[in-house]
């Protein structure tokens, strides 16, 4: 059978680098009951399931490669040296190394060591090293980077004879750029609205503040983007939109990006302020099922 038959049946809603099975001949599975695709979708219930060429699962392979790619998380010591035992590292320098064992194709688990402090993450072991001294340095800098809040001037608007108070808040970005944060918006003259509105405030300050002021989420118990997004892949969730997943200002400065979960209903925000945070959230996204509404 010629390799231009060759086609892999996948979800291409939530491609995971798994394939459900592969059609040697284009048509049938080469597994079970050499079924067809009618056939498999009935089986596996999911009429979503489709057939593509090798390239096109080579593309798909890489985008969900690099969404394995997150942010470094800290780690202590020992954990760093125990990893470095673990098996004999099959890359390493003075200050990093890949652990001999990959998670996931080209993906090894990477560890590096700056300003006394270890940290982790997957990375491909084929990045030159230039590249990966360029992400340390910069996720260094984001982690101990520390902002200036701003409160700016509040002004009032009217909503029929109910007085508003709205007050901007923003910050300053590692370059020295003003950032948008959010409107407090109360009734000053409702003390329980007011505290209220300083209270949700003060949990997004403390989310930007614990994600290094490269995003924040307004909802405690989903303030951890990635966690979020494993714990929805790993549950098959369905991650749902009014019309579309991000929302962004004028000036391009951040993106939104909401929605909710549809088989719980319970509500995500996120508002992503760095360039290359908001690329791993678009890798990621293809792991994860997404609906419009």
């Amino acid at each position: 059978m010629k390799s231009k038959d060759l086609k892999f049946v996948i979800d291409p809603r939530c491609f995971d680098g798994c394939c459900v099975t592969s059609m040697s001949d284009g048509v049938h599975s080469d597994y079970g009951d050499s079924e067809t695709l009618e056939e498999l979708r009935t089986r596996e219930n999911n009429p979503f399931l489709i057939a593509v060429p090798g390239n096109t699962i080579r593309k798909m392979t890489r985008i969900h490669e690099r969404g394995l790619c997150a942010p470094f998380r800290e780690i202590t010591e020992d954990e760093y040296y125990d990893k470095l035992d673990s098996l004999p590292p099959v890359r390493h320098t003075r200050h990093f190394f890949f652990i001999g064992e990959p998670y996931s194709g080209n993906i090894y688990p990477f560890c590096f060591n700056m300003g006394g402090r270890c940290f982790t993450g997957l990375r491909s072991v084929r990045t030159p090293r230039k590249e990966l001294e360029r992400q340390m340095a910069v996720h260094y800098a984001d982690i101990t980077f520390r902002s200036a809040i701003r409160k700016e001037k509040s002004s009032v608007i009217y909503s029929g004879e109910t007085e508003i108070l709205i007050t901007p808040y923003l910050f300053i970005n590692r370059s020295g750029e003003e950032r948008f944060i959010c409107n407090v918006c109360s009734n000053p003259k409702d003390k329980r609205n007011t505290e209220l509105a300083r209270k949700c405030m003060a949990g997004i300050l403390r989310s930007l503040r614990k994600h290094h002021f490269l995003y924040f989420s307004d909802y405690d118990e989903k303030d951890d983007m990635d966690i979020f997004l494993d714990r929805v892949k790993k549950k098959k969730y369905t991650l749902l939109a009014q019309g579309t997943f991000f929302q962004y200002p004028t000036n391009r400065e951040s993106v939104s990006f909401t929605g909710y979960v549809k088989e719980t209903g319970e509500k995500f925000f996120y508002r992503i302020y760095d360039k290359d945070l908001f690329l791993h959230l678009m890798c990621r996204l293809r792991s994860v099922k997404r609906e419009t509404e």
